[in-house]
């Protein structure tokens, strides 16, 4: 077949150098488009054209990654589970746990299955009771003890009564405590191996003789005595005859010699009275009231027979809950009750001195509390 050169239906592309021919390719039959189709990919697809990509050796290891990451993710969106409430009680509590844990100022100790009430007699010692709350406090956690510390302030006009005090304070902390600790505010302990234990046995004295920075005679029993509350009602708790300062511990160690509960003390400690115990009360600045009127003197020495736990007369004037650099302290304002008949010393405003000796009381030597002690072999004069 042969074509002529002006041929119109035939035309070559000289400028490309090619032979082939626009008029061999189909034309479109319509003028419309399709709509273009895409093929989804598999994410694992991606992935390993990722790694394909990377040129990554060991595309197990980026898998692995990327499965942990998920779980983490995972693991930090979901809400935290709510554990609602739990007894916490371990077994041999003698009460319920409560407070919150998370509460220093309230901390329960589970495996402390006692708790221990600071009875702590007070009148005009702010400054004294701003170190003393919180020291004991922490001292006290430091043993893992569940503690709580009530401070029994005396608010009426009478002569500072500190056994009465004591008395009421037993009476009032008997919600939870199992057992009590006569503590003076101006003695703190430093040595940590003085445990304040649950005295199951008997009195714990734990400001011996041989500790205390002032008392050293060997019947004393101040400063801190731990003792458990069914050996104080035994004794019938304190005489309330004792109005102004003094004799009223010695009272007590004869109700106890009475009982015939024996008294313990601390052994084996490498401190002595200088470093045991921080004495804080100075006796220049808050002089203790010693004057004796009536016939207190005569009668204060003696065995006390007739007032105690079950003789005692007060009112809560008021009951305050506070907390002294994180240490919870109960505050009871209490007016004590005085019967003058008996005791007329508990207000020396209009008789200073004391009356002639009674013989029939003086007779009764077998009573006497406390023989009349040589002060400077017995007391240390530092406040």
């Amino acid at each position: 077949m042969s074509f002529r050169r002006d041929d119109s239906k035939l035309r070559k592309c000289t400028h490309h150098g090619s032979s082939h021919s626009k008029a061999s390719l189909p034309l479109p039959t319509t003028t419309s488009r399709a709509p273009l189709q895409v093929k989804p990919h598999p994410p694992w697809e991606d992935c390993v054209w990722l790694i394909r990509m990377l040129r990554v050796r060991r595309p197990s290891t980026i898998l692995w990654g990327l499965f942990l990451c998920g779980l983490f993710l995972l693991y930090i969106s979901l809400p935290s589970p709510s554990h609602g409430s739990c007894d916490c009680n371990e077994t041999g509590s003698s009460y319920p746990l409560t407070g919150n844990l998370l509460d220093d100022s309230n901390r329960v100790y589970p495996k402390d299955p006692h708790k221990l009430a600071l009875l702590i007699p007070f009148r005009d010692r702010f400054e004294e009771l701003l170190e003393f709350a919180p020291h004991i406090h922490n001292f006290l956690a430091s043993q893992r003890k569940n503690h709580h510390i009530y401070v029994i302030n005396q608010v009426d006009n009478l002569r500072f009564n500190r056994a009465a005090l004591l008395n009421v304070g037993f009476l009032e902390s008997g919600v939870d405590c199992d057992y009590v600790a006569m503590h003076d505010v101006d003695l703190l302990p430093l040595n940590p191996a003085l445990v304040y234990e649950f005295p199951s046995d008997g009195p714990y004295h734990v400001a011996a003789p041989h500790l205390h920075p002032r008392y050293h005679y060997p019947t004393f029993i101040g400063g801190v005595l731990l003792i458990n509350r069914q050996h104080f009602r035994k004794v019938d708790g304190l005489s309330n005859k004792y109005w102004g300062w003094g004799l009223e511990d010695d009272e007590f160690y004869a109700r106890l010699k009475e009982a015939h509960l024996q008294v313990a003390r601390p052994g084996n400690l490498t401190s002595g009275t200088q470093n045991t115990f921080k004495h804080v009360h100075d006796r220049r600045v808050r002089r203790r009231d010693m004057i004796k009127c009536h016939n207190q003197q005569e009668v204060t020495r003696h065995r006390d027979r007739d007032t105690g736990l079950s003789t005692l007369s007060y009112r809560i004037q008021a009951r305050k809950e506070l907390t002294i650099q994180g240490a919870p302290v109960t505050v009871l304002n209490v007016v004590l009750e005085c019967d003058h008949s008996v005791t007329p010393w508990c207000d020396c405003t209009e008789s200073i001195g004391n009356t002639p000796r009674d013989p029939q009381q003086s007779a009764k030597t077998q009573d006497v509390i406390v023989p009349r002690l040589n002060r400077k072999k017995h007391l240390t004069q530092d406040g």
